[in-house]
């Protein structure tokens, strides 16, 4: 049974679970075949030209699947109108490459949607680390949107997602994919190995995988 963490900033616990680390560089670890997501996180815009040049330079390095952590967050001093502007750009990015966005969004949900809306991606856009309730996930998933659930979760949203728009992830804790599958799958009152089967279903639609 393979596990599969759809982003954190770690390499896995154990080699044999398949994860998607952000905020490394992957050049720095070509060959170890971890996998990686790359992004302008909105809690650290600081030269906007620079930072869309490296963004650039590292999506298209080989071990590189998903452009984010990339959002909106109302939370922040980033004006939101510059917050957008690198949103776009970063997923008009994924677009242009086939990757699917990884995205982090606080108090923005209707900017979020209605940039959805407007730009209509063929891409999937995952929502990093869902804690709301099961009627914003459904009004998500109404749009397209996938959810990613982590250590802290609202069981009710998890499931709104299931089967189908579901995704685990560790995100910055220190506790390991496997945990958080057994918490996912016991709230779904489901056999952990059918969770698994369903959620790698899930990553290998996402990663455009036979």
């Amino acid at each position: 049974m393979v596990y599969y963490d759809i982003h954190t900033h770690h390499a896995p616990v154990h080699p044999e679970d398949v994860a998607i680390v952000n905020g490394l560089d992957p050049a720095s670890s070509a060959g170890t075949g971890l996998l990686h997501s790359v992004g302008i996180h909105p809690w650290y815009i600081y030269n906007v030209k620079e930072q869309l040049a490296e963004l650039k330079r590292q999506a298209v390095l080989p071990d590189v699947v998903a452009i984010g952590e990339t959002g909106l967050d109302k939370g922040v001093e980033t004006p939101l109108k510059l917050q957008q502007k690198i949103f776009k750009t970063s997923v008009s990015l994924a677009e242009n490459l086939g990757l699917f966005v990884i995205i982090h969004c606080v108090k923005a949900w209707d900017e979020l949607i209605a940039l959805k809306k407007e730009l209509k991606p063929h891409v999937p856009w995952i929502i990093h680390g869902f804690r709301g309730n099961a009627t914003l996930a459904k009004q998500l998933i109404r749009h397209g949107f996938y959810l990613s659930f982590g250590y802290r979760f609202n069981p009710e949203a998890v499931h709104a997602a299931w089967p189908d728009y579901l995704f685990v992830e560790t995100d910055d804790r220190e506790t390991g994919i496997r945990t958080i599958y057994q918490n996912l799958s016991g709230s779904l009152d489901l056999p952990l190995e059918r969770f698994a089967a369903q959620v790698a279903e899930n990553v290998r639609h996402i990663l455009q995988l036979p």
